[in-house]
């Protein structure tokens, strides 16, 4: 009897514990989704990897705005189009945002934000002060990134890296610094652009 109730235990456990570690996931994307979004304004600073190549950058929100400033170039978007900046060629490439973008050198508003995106949450694990989820596509996604591993400071709940992968490439932003803003929130002026090379894909 007693070896039929440990088996039993056991198949219990092998249903339940990922069951528990699937809502332990949601709940951390839901919590990290809300702190972001009650923030208001606020910079990032962060570090992109990709194979050998590093560069450095941050970003700046307010609202459904951003400044987002990496290497040469910069990106200002407000809630519907994009511009962003080629200093190094003089140029001005004019988009639309990509508000279903959760990635954060393409929608930094939201990098944060997988509430009701087609992604689902798993927890890969949790020691040492760490919490590492995977957030693979649900089926029907469209969206060019494959699975994103997000890490998080467990006690703080803030992002420590995120990972994306497209099709076996990895890009790796670690992030150095989430705080209040340092400067006046910057917007786009067309004027400090005047002699730039505009090209508008909208």
């Amino acid at each position: 009897m007693a070896k039929v109730i440990s088996i039993l235990g056991v198949l219990l456990l092998s249903v339940f514990a990922p069951l528990a570690a699937q809502d332990r996931a949601a709940e951390m994307i839901g919590a990290l989704a809300a702190e972001f979004r009650a923030k208001g304004a606020y910079e990032v600073d962060f570090e992109v990897a990709v194979g050998e190549y590093r560069t450095r950058g941050s970003y700046a929100v307010e609202g459904g705005r951003y400044h987002l400033i990496l290497g040469d170039a910069e990106v200002y978007a407000d809630t519907s189009v994009r511009y962003e900046i080629d200093n190094r060629r003089r140029e001005v490439t004019i988009n639309l945002v990509d508000t279903a973008s959760r990635n954060i050198l393409n929608n930094p508003v939201h990098a944060f934000d997988f509430l009701g995106s087609e992604y689902v949450p798993t927890l890969l694990s949790e020691h040492d002060g760490l919490t590492t989820l995977v957030l693979a596509p649900a089926a029907g996604n469209s969206a060019p990134v494959g699975s994103i591993t997000l890490t998080l400071n467990t006690a703080e709940l803030q992002p420590r890296s995120i990972c994306y992968d497209f099709d076996g490439e990895r890009i790796m932003v670690r992030i150095d610094r989430i705080g209040a803003l340092r400067r006046t929130f910057k917007t786009f002026d067309r004027a400090d652009y005047a002699d730039y090379e505009w090209i508008d894909f909208r």
